[in-house]
């Protein structure tokens, strides 16, 4: 019992309570056979432990998105550089496609489209891949019933798959592992012209800067459809025989449409570099706001917990002086 009231006095001083000491000496022998069961099991301090423990994860995944985005602004540079080298080859491309006549009025109508989103294999990248996925769901209701999706990305398929997974015919992964290269843009116009279109839609997020980039839809005819109209094109150009001008004009065709798919592959991934960026910049904000509100909700807790239990020992002791 002596060792019992030492400690009882000991706390009391800590929080103040000094008078109570002596009116709890009598009353010692009964507060030892009731101390086992009127110990505190902690529940009261459950709420401060979920908060710190949610406190300490919030704090972890600060750190991990800190790094993301650090890692995204290094990669940035990188990326940018060899887009804005690419950019001039697509552009050209486009000039070259303009010397073609276009088509008489009213051809157009019911020809297979070949839908090519281009998005990313990896997420935590703000609304790039959504932006491309919306384009493409507002355009297919307007074409006919037999146009397909070309699709490149794993994130593009995950968000098409629910509403137009029918009409996607292939999925092309992992094209950004490596550094992108004008032979992987070879191989997917190969896959895509064999399997036989009228016209293809390109759908890409066209890089601005590196908080702002532009969702774009180019279109570009097969050779076989503009079979006739690459003749206007190739008089000014001599060939041995009419076999080789058709197979010129079709690989020209398919260097077209390569050239393309390598730049906007380029202008893809630096936009997804720099949207990460951006995202992991906004996700590092809002964990800094949600540890400054845990942090002040875990010590309103704790004085809390404090405060109740020092009103618990005034009143034990005013009861025990009172009896």
């Amino acid at each position: 019992n002596g060792t019992i009231c030492k400690a009882v006095e000991q706390k009391m001083l800590r929080h103040g309570v000094v008078g109570a000491c002596a009116a709890l000496r009598p009353a010692l022998p009964v507060a030892a056979q009731r101390l086992p069961s009127a110990m505190v099991t902690g529940d009261r301090n459950i709420s401060v432990k979920l908060l710190r423990l949610r406190l300490a994860s919030v704090k972890s995944i600060q750190r991990i998105t800190k790094t993301m985005k650090m890692v995204a602004a290094a990669k940035l540079k990188g990326f940018q550089s060899r887009m804005f080298a690419a950019r001039p080859l697509g552009e050209s491309m486009n000039n070259m496609v303009k010397e073609i006549p276009p088509p008489p009025e009213g051809e157009e109508k019911d020809l297979k489209y070949m839908l090519v989103p281009i998005t990313s294999d990896r997420g935590l990248c703000g609304g790039v891949n959504g932006t491309i996925c919306k384009a493409v769901k507002a355009m297919v209701p307007n074409l006919p019933d037999d146009s397909e999706i070309f699709m490149i990305g794993i994130k593009g398929e995950a968000i098409l798959k629910r509403t137009h997974g029918h009409k996607i015919v292939r999925i092309v992964t992992d094209c950004y592992k490596n550094p992108t290269s004008f032979a992987l843009a070879s191989e997917i116009v190969e896959e895509i012209v064999s399997l036989k279109y009228d016209k293809a839609a390109i759908f890409y997020n066209r890089f601005q800067s590196a908080i702002a980039y532009e969702t774009m839809c180019e279109e570009i005819e097969s050779a076989d459809l503009m079979l006739e109209r690459i003749a206007t094109f190739t008089e000014k150009y001599e060939f041995e025989d009419e076999f080789t001008e058709q197979s010129c004009m079709q690989d020209m065709m398919a260097f077209c449409l390569a050239s393309k798919i390598y730049s906007r592959l380029l202008e893809g991934a630096t936009s997804e570099v720099s949207a990460r960026m951006q995202a992991m910049e906004n996700a590092t904000k809002n964990c800094g706001e949600m540890i400054d509100k845990l942090t002040i909700t875990m010590n309103k807790a704790r004085q809390a917990v404090i405060t109740q239990e020092l009103g618990e020992i005034v009143s034990g002791a005013a009861a025990v002086e009172a009896g």
